[in-house]
C-alpha cells in the first residue's frame, strides 16, 4: 500500500459518498483531501497537488468535466477517474474528451479503484 504521501482529491457534491470515499482511501493510507465541486476542487488545487484526482460529473458551481478541463492546463498528466451515477454513452464520451483517464459508474467497486490509484502510483509521471 501506498504511503500517506500519496495524495488523492475526492470531488463530489454528495456528502456522504465523499465522506464515505475519503474515510476508505484515509484507512488504506492515503493522504485524501475533499472537495464538494470543481470550484471547490480547484481552489484546492492551487494550493496543493493531487496525485490523483476521483471526480463526479454533475455538480453545482462548476462541473466535474469544468474541472478537469481546468486540471489539464496546469497538470496534463495527473490520472483522473471520473464517479458518476449516470453512466450514459455521452456522459462518458463527454469525461474522456475533456480529460478522464477512466470512468466508473456509482457505485464504485472500492477494490477497483484501489487498483488504479496503485498502478497509477507505480507509473512514472513526467
Amino acid at each position: 500500500m501506498m504511503t500517506a504521501k500519496y495524495r488523492v482529491l475526492i470531488v463530489d457534491d454528495e456528502d456522504d459518498s465523499r465522506r464515505e470515499l475519503a474515510e476508505y482511501l484515509s484507512g488504506k493510507g492515503y493522504d485524501v483531501d475533499e472537495a464538494r465541486d470543481g470550484a471547490e476542487a480547484r481552489q484546492r488545487c492551487e494550493t496543493v497537488s493531487p496525485d490523483f484526482v476521483i471526480s463526479d460529473m454533475r455538480m453545482p458551481r462548476m462541473s466535474g468535466d469544468r474541472f478537469i478541463r481546468w486540471l489539464r492546463t496546469i497538470d496534463p498528466a495527473v490520472p483522473v477517474v471520473v464517479i458518476t451515477g449516470s453512466y450514459t454513452e455521452a456522459d462518458t464520451e463527454l469525461a474522456l474528451r475533456s480529460g478522464a483517464t477512466t470512468v466508473m459508474k456509482k457505485p464504485i467497486r472500492l477494490g477497483d479503484l484501489v487498483a488504479l490509484i496503485e498502478q497509477s502510483a507505480k507509473a512514472p509521471r513526467p
